[in-house]
């Protein structure tokens, strides 16, 4: 009766370990950036929240905080795409300066004091990044080449 038990109790082991995370529902993680990389770019241990803002599952935004500064990356399927890419490129106002080797096209601009944003495109695939802080010792310069290397990684998951 004990060896009985002892499997029994193995077995009821095994298949809680199988099916305990599927029941609670593991956190989502980001497609196109992981959290670790987020934190390198935002100085620190970064939470992660994933959105799927339409029907399209390969759709998603992620916001990844540490502490008083945010990154966002959005992704979204658009058709006709470059009118799309025009208009949200427009919204940068006169401040934008092209990335080269990025995506298809991508440009970067500082809309905000303390803020960067990435605005390209991979085929079909509109992508906007923004990365802000409320640190002022952090320069624009700074925030863009920030940006810049997350569309870089962004661009070649899109490809």
């Amino acid at each position: 009766m004990g060896r009985m038990d002892r499997r029994k109790r193995l077995s009821h082991m095994a298949i809680a370990v199988i099916i305990l995370p599927w029941i609670g529902g593991a956190a989502e993680t980001c497609p196109w950036l992981n959290a670790a990389t987020a934190g390198g770019f935002l100085g620190g241990t970064t939470t992660v929240n994933v959105m799927h803002e339409n029907a399209n599952r390969d759709d998603a935004a992620c916001d990844f905080v540490h502490g008083t500064s945010e990154l966002r990356i959005g992704v979204e399927t658009m058709d006709p795409p470059h009118s799309q890419y025009i208009k949200q490129a427009e919204q940068c106002g006169g401040d934008t300066m092209p990335l080269k080797a990025i995506g298809n096209e991508a440009v970067v601009c500082s809309p905000h004091p303390h803020t960067a944003r990435v605005v390209g495109r991979v085929r079909n695939r509109i992508f906007t990044i923004l990365i802000n802080t409320s640190d002022p010792s952090t320069t624009a310069d700074l925030l863009r080449e920030k940006a810049r290397a997350i569309a870089e990684q962004v661009a070649g998951i899109l490809f």
